[in-house]
């Protein structure tokens, strides 16, 4: 219960500090409709040639990249958090101060967690409102909201855990500055193998093994097939991808927590959490 409640105090410094300083807040939101209203025309010049390999999600392709590039911009941003959070505190000179405290650097990042998830929910949410009443990208009138969070959260949860074994490079390969090389790959992995922005029946055959690697590929299919065909759990591939999103969440998730336990407990035996002076 502590826990929760020195995490929730984290979060509320957030909101705090957005509503001093809301320009960030209403940046984002404009970076976000920038970057769906980009692929958005993209997807409105490839229609005509990408609706022919678009026959399970009703060769819509215009719904297939709007719901692809929305979701994928929410993951980016749950997995980069815990580095930038670490990044921050570190840089600012309060990561020795969270360290030391009764729940360590733990409630620091579940505080920011919080605070990010319903950050970029209400932006996602605001994003898909616009295109689905405004500008018209079709989705199912039946959409089966409980598979539709389960893949939503399981995707959180995916990107959570990539986020952590990514902060732990922070210390572990000292990259104390600039992008860190984990979430790195598999940011670009993601976008070049998970479907975002093209199907991936037009990938050469010999490598579209590596795409049922990424649980990108898993998410996205799912939550496409939910949101524009109306597929429910009664469908074969959303309780497959469902199952393989479990797993990686569940790996993702305990690989993430002992690595980032491990590299903190590594700094801290060497020069500390903090920045040496």
């Amino acid at each position: 219960m502590m826990f929760l409640k020195s995490a929730f105090s984290f979060a509320k410094l957030e909101y705090r500090a957005m509503r001093f300083y809301p320009t960030s807040f209403v940046l984002a939101i404009i970076q976000s409709f920038v970057t769906t209203g980009m692929w958005f025309f993209v997807s409105l010049f490839l229609k005509e040639y990408a609706d022919q390999s678009l026959s399970l999600y009703g060769g819509d392709f215009v719904s297939y990249m709007v719901i692809g590039v929305v979701f994928f911009q929410n993951a980016a941003a749950i997995m980069a958090l815990p580095y930038q959070s670490i990044n921050a505190a570190f840089w600012d000179k309060r990561l020795e101060v969270y360290n030391s405290s009764s729940y360590g650097v733990w409630s620091f990042i579940t505080g920011r967690f919080i605070w990010t998830f319903l950050y970029q929910l209400v932006i996602q949410i605001g994003v898909l409102t616009f295109a689905i009443y405004v500008v018209g990208v079709n989705v199912n009138a039946h959409i089966p909201v409980i598979p539709l969070i389960a893949f939503y959260l399981f995707f959180v949860l995916i990107c959570l855990g990539f986020g952590l074994i990514g902060a732990s490079n922070f210390f572990n390969l000292e990259v104390k500055q600039g992008r860190e090389p984990f979430t790195w790959l598999v940011d670009v992995l993601a976008r070049i193998f998970s479907g975002i922005y093209y199907p991936l029946a037009i990938l050469p055959f010999g490598i579209q093994f590596i795409s049922r690697l990424i649980p990108h590929t898993y998410a996205l299919e799912g939550i496409r097939l939910v949101m524009i065909s109306g597929f429910g759990f009664e469908n074969e591939i959303v309780r497959n991808n469902l199952l393989i999103m479990l797993c990686f969440s569940i790996v993702s998730l305990v690989l993430g927590i002992l690595t980032f336990n491990k590299a903190i407990d590594k700094a801290y035996k060497g020069n500390g959490v903090g920045i040496v002076v």
